[in-house]
């Protein structure tokens, strides 16, 4: 296999580190520079990030990489971006008016650079500078709707997110702050999925959303109410369902539970839990895994569509 020539800003955030242990796994993909605010503090290589949630063996493997600025040129054709939203498209222009491609996952770039969504979007063109990865729970929600749609049309959909705080990235939302209760109406989170399932569907149906941060640290919790066009057996959407690449399903049938798995590689990107017909829509419920299959992972596939 080709070997991939990269660089990473915001590598000391958690999705950053997240995603440098996820690329250790790939002897195809060699990591140039490193790029981040840690630099700015005297930092002379990554190991000397103090973030206790990542495995420090994983940090000594990069501390070799030249360890830059965000603002600096980047060493790689191509730079994956976890940025931090404050000061993330002015840092990443910089780079794309330098030559270099784009992958980020900054929340700028969503409605304008082109959208990577495995099995609902089309794949981009290889030769495409600046791509974006959607906000996660957008990610856990657009192959079963997408799938759905499709095959029986989606009029209406009500969604509700409970979001662990991992979510926020770090710096965000502290355990101490959402100790033993929820914070609703969580506004931009969304907007972000309104906007971002309304793109990828081109607005066919509409979507009402309500956001909450619940006191988990990792993993999303999603309720959704359809109302379909026309009238559909339950079952008839389960076998969409099943047929559907990278959803599990994980439902239970008059109390006998079983498991299907469709024919994905690797981590599901949404777990179904629950099916079922309510009295005027359908009801599902929807998990997944907000730091791995649903952002680095989708961020992983990105890296694979792209030339470099």
């Amino acid at each position: 296999m080709k070997e991939k020539l990269i660089a990473i800003a915001g590598a000391s955030t958690l999705l950053g580190q997240l995603f440098l242990r996820k690329i250790t796994e790939r002897p195809s993909i060699k990591v140039a520079s490193l790029h981040d605010s840690l630099a700015e503090t005297g930092a002379s290589d990554i190991s000397q990030s103090r973030d206790p949630m990542i495995n420090s063996k994983v940090l000594e493997q990069f501390r070799d990489v030249p360890l830059l600025r965000p603002s600096d040129r980047a060493l790689a054709p191509l730079l994956i971006s976890f940025l931090p939203e404050l000061g993330a498209e002015q840092f990443e222009t910089k780079h794309l008016s330098q030559g270099t491609k784009v992958i980020t996952h900054c929340e700028y770039a969503r409605l304008t650079a082109r959208m990577v969504c495995p099995n609902v979007l089309p794949d981009p063109d290889p030769q495409e500078r600046h791509l974006v990865t959607p906000n996660c729970t957008t990610v856990i929600c657009a192959s079963p709707l997408n799938s759905i749609h499709k095959v029986h049309g989606i009029e209406s959909a009500t969604i509700t997110t409970l979001q662990a705080i991992s979510g926020t990235d770090l710096p965000g939302l502290h355990a101490y702050q959402i100790h033993d209760k929820v914070i609703n109406q969580v506004e931009r989170e969304a907007c972000a999925l309104t906007e971002e399932l309304g793109r990828m569907f081109n607005h066919a149906f509409s979507i009402d959303v309500f956001a909450t941060r619940v006191p988990v640290w990792q993993g999303h919790t999603i309720t959704v109410s359809l109302t379909l066009k026309q009238s559909t057996p339950i079952t008839a959407i389960e076998e969409t369902l099943r047929s559907t690449p990278g959803i599990r399903l994980d439902v239970g049938e008059q109390g006998r539970h079983y498991r299907a798995e469709s024919n994905t590689n690797g981590e599901p990107i949404a777990t179904v839990t629950e099916l079922r017909q309510g009295q005027h829509s359908v009801l599902i419920g929807l998990t997944g895994d907000n730091l791995g299959s649903a952002t680095v992972g989708v961020m992983e596939q990105a890296l694979n569509m792209v030339n470099v």
